[in-house]
């Protein structure tokens, strides 16, 4: 009479456990897409705030550049300070519109 030997077969013990990994890692990329489409839209918006604050970097360094010439001079004391060239004549609309 023949024993029978309990045993198993390791390379379907291999393929299991492969097909349960692969399982894991596809739920695991499932559910890291809503965090990869928030950060790539905060990425995009940090990018659109990076592009709107060189523009004004830009316009600061060209109302330096200005600052000191006599057109930058002359707008300033007309608009804030309310001065009027001589031999020049103010009109004020006091009409309302």
């Amino acid at each position: 009479m023949r024993k029978k030997s309990i045993g198993f077969d390791i390379t379907k013990v291999i393929m299991a456990i492969t097909a349960i990994a692969v399982v894991v890692m596809i739920g695991k990329g499932i559910s890291v897409q809503p965090i990869i489409a928030a950060n790539n839209a905060k990425a995009e918006k940090i990018a659109e705030d990076i592009a709107k604050e060189n523009q004004r970097i830009e316009e600061i360094d060209k109302a330096i550049q200005s600052a000191g010439t006599d057109e930058y001079i002359e707008k300033i004391a007309r608009e804030k300070l309310g001065m009027i060239k001589a031999n020049e004549i103010v009109f004020i609309d006091i009409s309302g519109q």
